[in-house]
């Protein structure tokens, strides 16, 4: 018998090995996909995850922003709308509104039991209109930091 030389028969053994993917059962049919499929989808994590975080004018089904923005006028009332997947027992989620100076504008908290995705949602307004300048809302998961936003009033 010839001897092969050793680069065909390493370059045998790769492409041997990139066409299979899967380990044949006893009847010669690949399992890895079979497997896989059969297990169904993956369980649904304990802990909670930020999937997304949304500002805008207008919130509309499932607490989605349906008019996303940065820019508000001073009369506009402010919507967050925070994407959530898990299902932990309960979470509190928090949203702290800040003026350009640091100053807290507001400060809103509510607990959810979510089984999956859910979009939780928290607004701000005032009243007699919001000063003109820079605004930033930061949203806590559990009294941790986990994401914000910045957006500005103008006239």
């Amino acid at each position: 018998m010839p001897k092969v030389p050793r680069v065909l028969l390493g370059a045998a053994v790769v492409a041997a090995s990139a066409c299979g993917g899967g380990a044949a059962d006893r009847s010669g049919t690949e399992t890895g996909a079979a497997d896989s499929a059969a297990a169904g989808p993956a369980p649904v994590s304990n802990e909670l995850d930020i999937a997304s975080v949304m500002i805008g004018k207008r919130i509309g089904e499932n607490n989605l922003i349906i008019e996303p923005t940065f820019q508000f006028a001073p009369g506009d009332t402010v919507y967050v709308s925070v994407g959530t997947t898990g299902a932990p027992d309960n979470a509190t989620l928090t949203a702290v509104w800040h003026f350009q100076s640091g100053k807290v504008v507001d400060s809103t908290s509510r607990t959810i039991r979510p089984e999956g995705p859910v979009n939780t949602e928290f607004h701000v307004a005032n009243p007699k209109g919001w000063p003109v300048g820079t605004y930033k809302v930061t949203i806590y998961a559990d009294g941790d930091s986990v994401d914000a936003r910045t957006f500005a009033v103008k006239q």
